[in-house]
């Protein structure tokens, strides 16, 4: 297997292909969890095997593409002969991917969750999967400038074809009045999240109760409308301090924080650490070329 890390100022992703010879390859997922990543897996040739710990197998017969959530427990098993690709990718990157995205509401709904694409499904576009595998790692080979445009376009590839091929476009039976709500919510959300906004004035503008709003947002994410806000903040925030070089106070002032010291507060209240602190961690992971959260054996 040939892994490739790409470790560029803007990203923190690995890409690589993978085959198995005369016998299986198994990969753990979840080991080393110390830094937990997002995982997709490509099946070009052969078939493979998903076992997510206290569920039933999932067979995966070529072609067939697989994304995971981070912190999921179990295995993936490549059977001998069979041939495909994998990647992994940090939380901040996979949160400024899917922000940029137009599908950003239902793509948040689906990095959260296994999806599975398969072959009947998937045929038409595997080969554009592929290719997107195929540039990431030679991206990660080769390091040249503009390697993060190029490598966040094609992981957007990954992402929308698994997205579409799985069904998970398909408007279904609970996309009802709570749902609706949700996603109107969540666009707003994405477009205001710097603001701060207050939670009444945004049921307001979308012509509802702050009642309406908060059971909604429970009944479809488990999480307050605050929370939501939160969760796409620290998302932000996160990426800016790990990733830009603006000094802790601009980043907090440049996400609707105008008092430094509560900024440090919210942010330690749900990363564990300081913001000084957590760029310290990262800048010394990224040194160390930190390992993906998977491992292979033959």
């Amino acid at each position: 297997m040939a892994e490739k890390l790409l470790d560029m100022p803007a990203l923190s992703v690995t890409a690589s292909t993978i085959a198995a010879g005369l016998g299986s390859q198994t990969w753990s997922l979840g080991a080393r969890d110390s830094r937990p990543l997002y995982q997709a897996f490509f099946v070009s040739r052969g078939r493979a095997t998903l076992s997510i710990d206290g569920q039933e197998e999932l067979e995966l017969p070529a072609p067939a593409a697989l994304w995971l959530p981070r912190r999921v427990s179990g295995t993936f098993v490549l059977a001998a002969g069979s041939e495909g690709a994998m990647l992994s990718a940090a939380e901040d990157f996979v949160w400024r991917m899917v922000g940029d995205s137009p599908a950003a509401v239902q793509l948040h709904d689906m990095i959260e969750r296994i999806v599975v694409a398969r072959s009947e499904s998937l045929a038409r576009h595997a080969d554009d999967i592929g290719r997107a595998f195929d540039v990431m790692t030679d991206e990660g080979r080769d390091r040249l400038p503009g390697g993060a445009a190029v490598v966040g376009a094609y992981f957007s590839v990954v992402l929308l074809r698994i997205w579409r091929a799985s069904g998970a476009s398909t408007p279904t039976k609970t996309s009802g009045t709570g749902a609706t709500t949700l996603q109107r919510f969540r666009q707003i959300v994405e477009l205001r999240y710097r603001e701060q906004p207050a939670i009444a004035d945004i049921a307001r503008a979308m012509g509802i109760t702050y009642d309406h709003l908060h059971r909604a947002c429970i009944a479809g994410t488990g999480k307050s409308p605050m929370e939501l806000i939160h969760e796409r903040l620290i998302a932000e925030a996160k990426l800016r301090v790990g990733q830009s070089e603006q000094s802790v106070e601009q980043i907090g002032f440049g996400l609707g924080f105008r008092d430094p010291g509560y900024f440090n507060r919210f942010f330690k209240s749900r990363v564990g650490e300081p913001p000084g602190a957590y760029r310290r961690r990262i800048a010394a992971q990224s040194a160390k070329d930190v390992a993906p959260s998977f491992a292979a054996w033959p």
